[in-house]
């Protein structure tokens, strides 16, 4: 628990710095409230949730190409469906992880929103 607290931390911060750097960058995006910045921190950090995630099964067809059937031939002692499974099982993690991040900015921008 203390680890997705210090994990949540860390990328609302950093998806902050991203936010405000993205400010300085493009006038158009530069927030005068506590609100648009939350939801901008929220965007980002879904953002990159959704790239992270994996798709599921059937979005995955990188073992129809030729070039995975034949490294599949030249190491046949390893165990591939593992290792995939466990790159799967990361990904999942990692992106459930940033869902959890952002949605705590999204309801502090809901709430601040509502109060104004």
């Amino acid at each position: 628990m203390g680890s997705l607290f210090r994990f949540v931390l860390i990328a609302n911060i950093s998806s902050g710095i991203v936010v405000c750097l993205a400010g300085y960058i493009f006038p158009m995006l530069k927030t005068s409230e506590l609100s648009d910045f939350s939801f901008y921190v929220a965007i980002v950090l879904w953002g990159v949730a959704g790239l992270a995630w994996d798709g599921g099964r059937i979005s995955r067809t990188y073992d129809v190409d030729v070039v995975s059937q034949k490294m599949r031939a030249m190491v046949k002692e390893h165990n591939l469906e593992a290792e995939k499974h466990k790159h799967y099982r990361q990904n999942y993690s990692f992106g459930f992880s940033l869902f959890v991040a952002g949605v705590f900015p999204l309801l502090l921008s809901a709430v601040l929103t509502w109060l104004n």
